[in-house]
């Protein structure tokens, strides 16, 4: 069984034009996710799937792995469902997808999430959430939430506020506020029927998730503290500086 990482990249964020190649401290958000993906012990091989040469030449550089995927993509999962096409991979394999915006993310949350889908048979994809601190991050739409079962299988995601609380004094139970982190660890067979599937919420909530989800595919959510942040505003970039001087990131 062959475990890859894929980190979709791209410049044409709205919020932040081409965050991926604001550099801190000499060098680029797109070098430190890809670096920080390194570290993961379960990941056979890493690769940076992107269209634009910028980001080719930046991760060549330090010595990665970059697959050259269309301009037409509209989402990071469609990104990498065109990037492991140019791979030799059996459908069994699994496939991580890492947000390029996220360099943060504890590599050993990667890991758990993978030995997680290894041992559960019945899931199809593993994905990451934490427990929300601050109240205004329910009310938040950049902010993803998440419901999960016992059995911790996603049963929505949503923008809105989830559960919500008709008695407000019921949000004091701040474990059952999940927030979503994007980070997905897929069994490369689901990602086979990707544009196969059709879904009626994902265009709603804009939550590409959500398509998994109609189509009976069962995601199982890792429940566990993380600071990693997405890098979305210049706000975000000052925070993450803050952050680096208290991280192991080099």
């Amino acid at each position: 069984m062959n475990i890859i990482g894929i980190i979709p990249a791209r410049l044409k964020s709205t919020r932040l034009p081409e965050k991926m190649l604001i550099k801190i401290k000499g060098k680029t958000i797109i070098e430190y996710v890809y670096l920080n993906s390194l570290k993961c012990k379960t990941l056979k091989k890493v690769y940076v799937a992107t269209d634009n040469n910028k980001i080719k030449k930046i991760i060549e550089k330090v010595g990665g792995n970059v697959l050259m995927t269309s301009v037409r993509c509209k989402s990071g999962t469609e990104r990498i469902c065109e990037a492991i096409q140019k791979l030799k991979l059996n459908s069994n394999d699994i496939i991580v997808n890492i947000q390029g915006d996220e360099p943060l993310l504890e590599p050993y949350l990667i890991d758990k999430a993978v030995k997680m889908i290894q041992e559960d048979n019945h899931c199809d994809v593993v994905t990451l959430a934490s427990p929300i601190k601050c109240i205004d991050e329910i009310y938040d739409p950049s902010v993803v939430k998440v419901v999960v079962s016992n059995s911790l299988y996603a049963l929505y995601f949503s923008r809105a506020p989830i559960p919500f609380a008709r008695d407000n004094n019921k949000y004091s139970k701040k474990s059952l506020l999940l927030k979503h982190k994007g980070l997905y660890v897929f069994r490369k067979g689901i990602l086979d029927m990707w544009n196969s599937f059709e879904s009626k919420y994902e265009n709603i909530e804009k939550l590409e998730q959500l398509r998994i989800l109609e189509n009976g595919c069962k995601i199982k959510v890792l429940i566990a503290k993380s600071n990693s942040i997405g890098i979305d505003t210049k706000k975000d970039v000052i925070i993450f500086k803050k952050m680096l001087k208290n991280s192991n990131l080099k």
